[in-house]
Formats: structure tokens, C-alpha cells, sequence
């Protein structure tokens, strides 16, 4: 039978199916192997191992669990395989980019499945030899633009999303970027309780913005009891930026991610009661051809008072704290 040309609206449903590839490359230094079109295969689930007690299960749709030392220790909700599959675009990355080129705006939502409808799109993934590192990349045919981000462990900093964003135009382009993590768990929800009241976890939970460092604390304002006693919540789930300048704007919750869809200013949080945690950077650059532009947000659990004050008194006097971060990787 012949394949039936599909519409929405006035646009025409792309549905592509390239070939799939399997090889090794090499990434800097390091050898991967490479997946191409992986985007064709069904979904499939991978583990990422550290030298240390950090943990990640995750999905070749890029949705995840991670952690240190057990369950109870999660940095995203710990869920079985299925769960995590279907969860795609709730837990984890979470990228949007509003590219301007030729007088014109284009929205593009890398790994959404939206993305591959309406545009020509490549995805990659690749995998360290070692076990310990992933990096997801779409490349988007149309607008010319090249999106990339991956996972990386460290035993100083905790867990490192590093993203890139290349421009292939022959010409500069103008980038808009909404990029972060969402559903982040904050300290003292354990396994038990995540599954069985994850509801009523929402309902304590608090996403505080330090704005002078860019660095989101997620945490309870109680522990979850039901006895009449005091139970304080000591400890935070801790995330900050490096790479980019300090005019991008941090979002603690997934609030306004419709809004930047629809072209509509986002303004920074400081202060989130209630809601899932989410860390977003937004900000706009111009790439010149062939120009890159990468940052990194770093996320750590069980943060006491005396970590918060150490890491933001870092982030206060470190020139470049990425240098630090991609030493301790290697």
C-alpha cells in the first residue's frame, strides 16, 4: 500500500524512516559508540555507572532515574522501566529553543515527538565505552541548528548536564533558549513515600532562587509526618549554572514553559511553594556559521546548611567553576 500523505492544519506530517546505524567514534579524547537514528528503534533502557555511589537508570527517550547510594537517595523520582519510559519530557532534560532566522521565529522542542513530525531531524545517541557518560543529540535538517546534551558524574559536584547548541547556517542565527531539568526531587522523600503519597510530597514541597549565584535549593518545608510532633526537613537538593553570563534568567518550576512556547516573556522565580521542582535557564544568543555555544547545570542531593554556604561562597569567588567541574569529571 501506498503511504497516505497526513495534515495538521495546513502542515504536512513528516514521517521519514532512516536508516539505523551502530558504530564507534570518537568524542574529544574518548571513544563512544554511536546509534544513529535511534529515534527509529523502540525504546530501551540503559544504566550509567560512576567510580563513586551515583547511579542512573535511563531511558533512550532521555527520561531517567538517578541517585547516590540506593533508592532513597533520588535525585528524579526512582520508578520501574515502564514508568520512566513513559514518563519522556516529565522527568529529566527538558530543552526549547526559539530559533530566528530570515525575519522569521521557529519553535523546536529537540527529542519531543512533536519535533519529528514537523521538522527533518536526525538523532543521535551516544555512549562511552566506560559505561560512566551519555549524550543525546538532534540535528535539526531544516533550521540548520545542531542540539546536544549529556550526563556526566563527578564525585566533587554530584550529577553535570552539559548542552551545546551549534549553528550550521550559512549565516548567524538568533537563539532563544528555555533548558533545564525538571520533576527534581527534594531531600527527605524516600522510595516508599514517593510511590505511595507522591500528591501529597507536592504539596511540601519549596524551590528557594540565591539570585546572586543562580543557585536553586529544592527541599520540604517539613518532613511528612502524621503524628503531632515537629519533624524539620534539614537538608536540599542543590542546582546551579556555569557557562553562561549573568543576564539568563532561572526558572524553579515548569509554570512558564507554556508561555515561552507562545512567544511570551518568562520571568525568574525565587521563590516556588507546592509544585515539582524544575531548574530552567533562559536566555538568547547569536551564533555566527558554525559557532557553539555550551553550558553545564550541576545538581547535588542531601546538601546540608554548611554544603549551601561552602557551594555558594564557591560560586561567589570561582572564576570559570566549569573548569573545576570538567577536571573532576576526567
Amino acid at each position: 500500500m501506498n503511504k497516505r500523505a497526513i495534515y495538521l492544519g495546513n502542515v504536512l506530517l513528516k514521517s521519514d524512516e532512516a536508516e539505523i546505524k551502530g558504530q564507534f567514534t570518537q568524542i574529544g579524547n574518548e571513544k563512544f559508540y554511536k546509534i544513529s537514528n535511534c529515534n527509529q528503534m523502540p525504546d530501551f533502557f540503559m544504566t550509567i555507572v560512576s567510580d563513586s555511589d551515583h547511579w542512573m537508570f535511563i531511558s533512550s527517550n532521555g527520561c531517567l532515574s538517578a541517585g547516590r547510594k540506593d533508592r532513597n537517595n533520588a535525585l528524579f523520582p526512582y520508578y520501574t522501566v515502564d514508568k520512566i519510559h513513559d514518563y519522556k519530557g516529565i522527568t529529566g532534560s527538558k530543552t526549547l529553543l526559539l530559533v530566528t532566522k530570515n525575519g522569521k521565529t521557529y519553535l523546536w522542542e529537540p527529542f519531543s515527538g512533536e519535533s519529528e513530525k514537523i521538522y527533518t531531524i536526525q538523532r543521535n545517541l551516544y555512549k562511552s565505552i566506560y559505561g560512566n557518560k551519555i549524550i543525546f543529540e538532534e540535528i535539526n535538517i531544516d533550521l540548520e541548528v545542531g542540539f546536544q546534551y549529556g550526563w556526566y558524574n563527578t564525585e566533587k559536584f554530584g550529577f553535570v548536564k552539559k548542552s551545546e547548541v551549534v549553528n550550521l547556517n550559512p549565516e548567524p542565527v538568533n537563539i532563544e533558549i528555555l533548558d533545564g531539568i525538571t520533576n527534581i526531587l527534594p531531600n527527605g522523600i524516600d522510595y516508599d513515600f514517593q510511590n505511595a503519597f507522591s500528591n501529597l510530597s507536592d504539596a511540601y514541597k519549596k524551590n528557594e532562587l540565591i539570585r546572586e549565584t543562580k543557585l536553586g535549593l529544592y527541599m520540604l518545608s517539613s518532613i511528612p509526618v502524621d503524628r503531632a510532633e515537629p519533624s524539620e526537613s534539614l537538608k536540599a537538593t542543590s542546582m546551579w549554572l556555569c557557562g553562561l553570563d549573568s543576564k539568563a534568567k532561572i526558572l524553579l518550576s515548569s509554570r512558564q514553559v507554556e508561555n515561552f512556547k507562545k512567544g511570551q516573556p518568562v520571568a525568574e522565580e525565587t521563590d516556588i511553594r507546592a509544585s515539582r521542582g524544575a531548574y530552567f535557564v533562559n536566555t538568547n544568543f547569536e551564533l555566527a556559521k558554525e559557532e557553539k555555544k555550551d553550558w553545564m547545570i550541576v545538581a547535588e542531593i542531601n546538601q546540608d546548611s554548611v554544603d549551601v554556604a561552602n557551594l555558594n561562597h564557591f560560586l561567589k569567588t570561582t572564576f570559570e567553576p566549569e573548569k573545576q567541574v570538567m577536571a573532576d569529571i576526567n
